[in-house]
C-alpha cells in the first residue's frame, strides 16, 4: 500500500475546500440571475394644500390715505402796514385758540380814519336833520301860497335836497362801519382752533392787503379721503339709505411704520368719480386727533381697514396660494393638478377670502405654487393648515 504524507494531504484538501467554494458561488449568481430584484413604488411629488370649507365672514375694506386738516387756511392781512406786535406762540408748532391774536399791524393810520369817519357821520347827521326841517318849511310856505290846489316841483318842495342829505348820511355810516371794520382787522386772530404750519412775517416787516401772514391748519378736526374701487363698495353694508348704512361702520386707521392705531368715524362719501384713479372716496374723520394720547398729525400715511357686510360662502386661503388675482391650483380626486378660477373679494393678514367660479363647496387648494408645477401633473396632497 503507498503511504501518503502530511503534506500531500493537506494540500488536496485545500484544492478541495476552494473548488466548492467557486461551486458555490457560481450557484448563488445564477440563482440571483433567474429571480430578479422587486421593483421600486413610483414616488409624486408631495404637495402642501389646504382643505377648503364654505365659510361666512365680514368683509374687510383696506384702503389708504393721507391725514389732512378739514380747514387749511393762509391767513392775510386785511389791511395794509407794518407788523409792530407778534404773539410769543407765533411758532411752527404752536397752536392758538379761536380768537387768540398772532400778530398787530400799526394801528395809527386806521384810528385817524375812523376818527375822520366819526366827524364825517355826525356832519352828515346835521346836514340831514337841517335838510329834513327846510323840506318841511318848504311844504308849509308852498300851503300858505295860495297855490296849493297846482302841484308843487320836487325841487320847490326840496325833495332832491332831502334825498340827498339822506343818501349822504347813509354813505357816511358805512364808512364809518368800514373804518371801525378796518381798525379791528389791525389785529390778527386765530379764526378757529389753529395749528401754525408756516410763518411769513417777522416785527417789522411791511405787508399789503392780501399778504400771506401763517399757513393754519384746523386742529379740532382732521379727516382722510379713501378712494375706493367698484369692487370694494360693493362690500360695504347696503340698506335703504346708504349714509345711514354706512354711518354704522367700524373704521381704524393704521401707521405701518408706528403700528400706532386711531378710530375714525363714517363723515361723508363723494359722489363723483375721480378721473385719474377712475375711484370713488369714502371720507373718514377724527376728532381732536392732536389731543389724543397718541397724537394722529396731519400729513401722515394711514391704512384704513373698514368693517363690510357679512358675506356667506367664502373659503379662506393663504395668500401665497394665488398664482395670479384669479387663478389658484387644486388637486383633484384623481390626485392630478388642476387650475381653478376664483373671485377674490377681500385680504385679510395672510389671508384671501375667495369664492369659486365653479359650484364647489371644498378642495384641496396648494398653499405654495411653484413655476414648475403643470395642469395633470400627478401629485400626493399633504393637508396643512398654514394660517
Amino acid at each position: 500500500m503507498k503511504i501518503i504524507n502530511k503534506k500531500s494531504l493537506a494540500t488536496v484538501v485545500g484544492l478541495a475546500c476552494i473548488f466548492l467554494a467557486i461551486s458555490i458561488n457560481s450557484a448563488l449568481s445564477a440563482n440571483q440571475q433567474r429571480t430578479p430584484p422587486p421593483k421600486a413604488a413610483p414616488q409624486y411629488p408631495v404637495v402642501s394644500v389646504t382643505q377648503t370649507l364654505p365659510v361666512t365672514h365680514h368683509a374687510s375694506v383696506t384702503a389708504y390715505g393721507v391725514v389732512k386738516s378739514r380747514n387749511q387756511l393762509a391767513l392775510t392781512s386785511q389791511v395794509s402796514g407794518r407788523i409792530t406786535m407778534l404773539s410769543n406762540k407765533f411758532l411752527t408748532g404752536n397752536t392758538f385758540k379761536k380768537g387768540e391774536v398772532l400778530a398787530e399791524v400799526e394801528p395809527i393810520v386806521y384810528q385817524q380814519a375812523l376818527a375822520n369817519a366819526q366827524v364825517n357821520l355826525a356832519n352828515a347827521e346835521l346836514a340831514l336833520a337841517q335838510e329834513e326841517l327846510n323840506s318841511s318849511q318848504a311844504a308849509q310856505e308852498w300851503q300858505q301860497s295860495g297855490l296849493a290846489n297846482e302841484q308843487a316841483s320836487d325841487l320847490v318842495l326840496r325833495k332832491p335836497q332831502l334825498a340827498a342829505a339822506k343818501a349822504q348820511f347813509v354813505m357816511a355810516s358805512k364808512a364809518l362801519a368800514k373804518a371801525e371794520y378796518d381798525l379791528t382787522q389791525t389785529k390778527l386772530v386765530a379764526p378757529f382752533d389753529a395749528l401754525v404750519v408756516s410763518k411769513e412775517v417777522q416785527v417789522g416787516s411791511n405787508v399789503q392787503a392780501g399778504n400771506t401772514v401763517a399757513e393754519l391748519y384746523d386742529i379740532s378736526l382732521f379727516e382722510v379721503s379713501l378712494p375706493l374701487s367698484q369692487q370694494q363698495w360693493q362690500l360695504l353694508p347696503k340698506g335703504s339709505s346708504e349714509q345711514n348704512a354706512l354711518s354704522k361702520i367700524k373704521i381704524k386707521l393704521t401707521d405701518e411704520t408706528s403700528h400706532e392705531q386711531w378710530q375714525a368715524r363714517f363723515d361723508r362719501f363723494e359722489q363723483h368719480i375721480d378721473s385719474a384713479s377712475r375711484q370713488r372716496s369714502l371720507v373718514v374723520s377724527i376728532e381732536d386727533p392732536i389731543a389724543l394720547s397718541n397724537p394722529l398729525f396731519p400729513g401722515s400715511f394711514v391704512k384704513a381697514t373698514i368693517e363690510g357686510e357679512a358675506i356667506e360662502n367664502l373659503w379662506k386661503l393663504p395668500a401665497s396660494s394665488l398664482i395670479d388675482n384669479q387663478t389658484i391650483w387644486q388637486v383633484n380626486e384623481e390626485g392630478l393638478l388642476a387650475h381653478l378660477a376664483v373671485k377674490v373679494l377681500f385680504s385679510q393678514g395672510n389671508a384671501v377670502y375667495v369664492q369659486p367660479t365653479e359650484a364647489l363647496t371644498q378642495a384641496l387648494i396648494v398653499n405654495r405654487p411653484l413655476s414648475s408645477y403643470l395642469v395633470n401633473m400627478k401629485v400626493e396632497a399633504n393637508v396643512e393648515e398654514l394660517l
